[in-house]
């Protein structure tokens, strides 16, 4: 599979579906320029652990943002779709459209579905 350049969306995850092993609550967001190493990608547990951090945070809307994109990517890579992944879709897209970031929100909307 040649990843170069391409959004974590754009990889055909029926082909590689990876289990996470990192235990890091914090993490920045980076696109994906090939498939993602297992070490690198959070478990569902320590992931809700992130949402939970994300909602308490006092930090800047772009901190948030960032944040949450890193969770959604990890949720992707690992194929899970749970009641946790409807929660940080449903975070992500209040966050945005409370701080008027049109942009994200749409990028949310065409995600999810």
């Amino acid at each position: 599979m040649s990843g170069a350049g391409l959004a974590v969306e754009d990889y055909d995850w029926d082909a590689l579906t990876i289990k996470g092993t990192c235990q890091q609550i914090e993490k920045p967001y980076l696109r994906l320029t090939s498939a993602p190493d297992p070490a690198t990608v959070r478990l569902e547990d320590v992931l809700e652990k992130a949402l939970c951090m994300v909602e308490t945070s006092e930090k800047n809307y772009l901190y948030k943002c960032d944040q949450l994109k890193s969770i959604r990517q990890d949720l992707t890579v690992q194929r899970i779709q749970s009641e946790l992944t409807v929660k940080v879709y449903e975070t992500h897209a209040r966050l945005a459209i409370q701080s008027g970031d049109l942009a994200e929100y749409n990028q949310l909307c065409v995600g999810f579905f």
